[in-house]
């Protein structure tokens, strides 16, 4: 007994899509075929045409990729810098050849300390060429005459005098002498 309204099922919708997609693929298939020998020609003829172009330009284009480029000092910077930033269990698993070479830090640090040296050396040049002349301290005014012994009794003396003052080199002659005559151990 065949009912007259028979519901489609799923199947029956995706067998009748499949086949009309078939049905187009065989007629696209017959139309690349009918048109392949012309496209093919037409490559054919555009290819030298490319190929003459892109000679032409291919040494303006490696120039501007070449300016573009940093150049090998910047790119090894650039290394050690995201070396650096790596977190320290992820540094020691990487290879060794993509690892900073010790002797680029050595180079580094010893440019570093001749530029250092050769700054205090300017400086002190500098220093000599700008300082005044050495200090010469003033001579002390003559010791005043003795006065008669059969004069009045002295009368009490005033503040000294600034004159009296001891200048530095006094004292440091007074220190030196002193250290001369101390007395030294012997063990």
């Amino acid at each position: 007994m065949a009912r007259p309204f028979k519901k489609k099922t799923l199947r029956d919708k995706l067998e009748t899509q499949l086949s009309d997609l078939v049905e187009q693929t065989d007629e696209l298939r017959k139309q690349v075929v009918e048109r392949a020998p012309g496209v093919r020609d037409q490559i054919v003829e555009q290819a030298g045409g490319l190929r003459q172009h892109v000679a032409d330009r291919a040494p303006v284009v490696r120039d501007q990729i070449v300016a573009a480029l940093p150049d090998k000092d910047q790119l090894l910077d650039l290394r050690d810098d995201l070396f650096d930033r790596l977190p320290d269990n992820v540094q020691e698993k990487l290879p060794e050849k993509v690892k900073p070479k010790r002797k680029r830090l050595r180079r580094i640090a010893a440019v570093g300390v001749l530029t250092g040296a050769g700054a205090a050396a300017f400086a002190v040049l500098k220093r000599k060429d700008d300082a005044p002349a050495a200090y010469v301290p003033p001579t002390p005014p003559p010791a005043p005459a003795p006065a008669p012994a059969a004069a009045a009794p002295p009368a009490p003396e005033a503040a000294p005098a600034p004159t009296d003052v001891p200048t530095a080199a006094d004292v440091l002659d007074e220190a030196a002498a002193a250290a001369e005559k101390a007395p030294t151990k012997k063990s």
